[in-house]
């Protein structure tokens, strides 16, 4: 029997969309006041960054999917709630660990990016409790980073067995313990 699991959260825009949206939005203006002041053929270039600048905000809004099946996980990328673009996808032999993100050994390895690749599929909130899913590849071995909820990491128990350190936080405990 397959087992199934899928989750969405929230993303934080990357780095790159917010240089895309300043470049974009910079040829918008610029282009305009040429189409002022040299000539209406700018007016082209005023249309066609309008557009980009349209698609550039899709990207503002971003979010991630988890498709969990069998214990692989399938990571993609949704903007705006219309663009899906597939990221990664994970096999369970690739798997090492799982493991809290607030772990002295997760934190210690996130300081060392020489030797790891660090992928954040999270909304990034200083207070929320992520995992960290360690990934082996044949360059630098990965950590990527997830916000999980307790049925993905029931079906991720399930599949990895001894390689599963994680402990699940309810996030009712979380904000009681910072009170």
């Amino acid at each position: 029997m397959d087992r199934y699991n899928e989750r969405l959260v929230y993303g934080k825009p990357e780095g790159k969309t917010y240089i895309r949206l300043f470049l974009v939005s910079f040829l918008m203006l610029s282009s305009f006041f040429l189409m002022l002041t040299v000539s209406s053929l700018f007016l082209f270039i005023v249309v066609l960054s309008i557009y980009l600048l349209f698609r550039t905000l899709d990207w503002m809004n971003l979010e991630y999917e988890y498709t969990l099946t069998n214990g692989d996980i399938q990571i993609a990328k949704i903007a705006a709630a219309k663009k899906r673009k597939e990221v990664m996808t994970i096999n369970l032999s690739d798997m090492k660990s799982l493991e809290n993100k607030s772990s002295g050994k997760v934190m210690n390895d996130l300081t060392r990016t020489a030797n790891f690749e660090i992928f954040d599929f999270t909304e990034q909130v200083k207070t929320e409790e992520y995992y960290a899913l360690y990934v082996k590849t044949t360059k630098n071995d990965r950590i990527i980073i997830l916000d999980l909820d307790e049925n993905c990491l029931e079906h991720l128990k399930l599949y990895m067995k001894s390689k599963y350190n994680a402990t699940y936080v309810k996030k009712e405990e979380k904000k009681e313990e910072e009170a």
